[in-house]
């Protein structure tokens, strides 16, 4: 009896004094972890919005997050299908890029054509992201040799976690469906609708793609659904739609602008099902929609009154974690400000602008969250662009290289000269705050010196996509052989597996 009580009493002082190192140690597993992606940004898109909201930089909540790195964003290879190569075929090269030497055509600068080429589509760019490996273009959580890669939605649901997907675009777009979605292709919405929905790695799913609305949120008089299966229609199955609207498929499911406002303000009665929001509208929140039908207001950017039947990026992030906050295990959750790559797309400054600013409200609205239900200490905030897209810059930047973008003041459109209609190959801008939010610094890959000579951004440091994936898990699961793993991994870990073979 001695000899089990000294046993008894040396495991006990064992474990605590290991307890106490986890606690103690400076990164810690984080409980809940944020991925919000303005989709499609270039260096100017972040200076635009911000001129115009407050006619100087510095004032976004993440302009002071202590993590700020340049990161790449090329894809395994240019193909639309696998090619059945593990080898990178693009890369980036940061002389190349910033290669000011004209050109006398065209492009202007060597560098404006090298960024024109070798870029990623967000299939791409968000399987990177969500998995930690690169891909084919169009790959929606897919690798090269056209095999289903497991994404980190899955991960933080077998730890527990509740998980969730938000989108100012179509919830069957690219971005969001590489957080609840595996695909061969991007362009099968009625599948990746029906995985989305049916699939069991989401608890939370809001966004556009409403097959009974237009653009501007106008009554169709013939639904627009995707195909069940292969390409083409709208972007959700009519099979699908049909299980939400009639309660089979087992989701809370709101399409009204009031049941997203009452989310957000903590006042909706919840059932206690997984919960799915789609607002009526066919495509983007608000970026669809047309003077013709709201009319004009002059306190826009664009000078066209908002839909007022449709809730805000910012509402969504809301209710959406209000909803995911509610699990005491934590949340994983993916917000993407997706319409900003339409209007960059568009060339469309006043477009992109109030896109941006919807984006800005969204992180300003998670890092209230973070600070008034949680904590920096036990929540990860991850700020990015998945890609470039259009070259925005200033007015003058066909003659002075990678001239800034020019700042009219607050309230007044900037001077800016587009110079693409697609994405591109540059360095885009990342941020980073709270738990494991050091971890990005040991995926450092290199350093490209004019993101501060010529952005005046950070040191130069820059990260691959795919790092991002790798920090999100290690931040919600320590690497094995830390203390934190003792104390913490074993549990999750068994989650882990039990998950893993409940899916087999």
């Amino acid at each position: 009896m001695q000899s089990t009580t000294f046993h008894r009493g040396w495991a006990t002082a064992c474990a605590s004094a290991l307890l106490f190192a986890a606690l103690s140690a400076e990164a810690g597993p984080a409980k809940n972890v944020i991925l919000m992606i303005t989709d499609g940004a270039s260096w100017g898109t972040w200076d635009m919005a911000s001129y115009y909201e407050y006619g100087e930089l510095g004032r976004q909540p993440y302009d002071s997050f202590p993590v700020k790195l340049g990161m790449t964003t090329t894809p395994l290879n240019t193909s639309s299908s696998p090619t059945f190569n593990a080898t990178p075929q693009v890369d980036y090269d940061p002389y190349q890029a910033w290669d000011d030497t004209p050109t006398g055509g065209g492009d202007h600068f060597a560098g404006y054509t090298y960024l024109k080429k070798d870029y990623t589509d967000s299939a791409a760019a968000g399987t990177a992201l969500a998995t930690g490996q690169k891909t084919y273009n169009n790959a929606i959580n897919f690798d090269n040799f056209g095999q289903p890669l497991e994404f980190i939605s899955q991960i933080a649901k077998d730890l527990g976690k509740s998980t969730g997907a938000v989108s100012s675009v179509p919830f069957s777009h690219a971005t969001p469906a590489t957080f609840g979605a595996q695909n061969s292709s991007r362009n099968h919405y009625g599948e990746i609708s029906r995985q989305m929905v049916n699939g069991g790695d989401l608890d939370l799913i809001m966004g556009g793609g409403n097959p009974l609305y237009d653009g501007d949120g106008i009554a169709r008089t013939t639904p627009a659904y995707a195909n069940e299966t292969g390409t083409g229609g709208g972007y959700i199955a009519k099979s699908v739609w049909d299980s939400l609207t009639d309660g089979s498929a087992g989701w809370q499911f709101v399409q009204d602008k009031a049941d997203f406002d009452a989310l957000a303000d903590g006042t909706l009665a919840l059932t206690g099902q997984p919960f799915i929001g789609v607002p009526k509208v066919s495509g983007t929140l608000q970026y669809g929609r047309t003077e013709a039908v709201q009319g004009s207001d002059l306190s826009t950017p664009s000078r066209v009154a908002f839909n007022p039947n449709v809730p805000t990026l910012e509402t969504m992030t809301r209710g959406a974690l209000n909803y995911l906050g509610q699990d005491p295990d934590g949340l994983f959750v993916m917000i993407e400000g997706g319409a900003v790559d339409w209007a960059a797309h568009g060339r469309d400054t006043a477009g992109i602008i109030e896109e941006q600013m919807d984006f800005n409200a969204a992180v300003k609205a998670a890092t209230d969250w973070v600070e008034d239900n949680s904590n920096w200490m036990e929540t990860l905030l991850i700020v990015l662009t998945d890609h470039g897209n259009a070259m925005p810059m200033g007015p003058d930047s066909d003659d002075y290289p990678f001239q800034a973008i020019q700042n009219n003041g607050q309230g007044n459109l900037p001077g800016v000269q587009w110079h693409y209609g697609t994405h591109t190959n540059e360095n885009t801008l990342f941020f980073a705050k709270g738990a494991g939010s050091d971890l990005f610094y040991d995926h450092v890959l290199g350093f490209d010196p004019y993101l501060a000579s010529v952005l005046g951004f950070n040191d130069g440091r820059y990260i691959e996509n795919s790092a991002v994936f790798g920090v999100m898990r290690d931040a919600m699961v320590p690497v094995p052989g830390s203390l934190l793993l003792v104390v913490a991994g074993l549990p999750l870990l068994a989650a882990r597996l039990r998950g893993a073979a409940a899916r087999v």
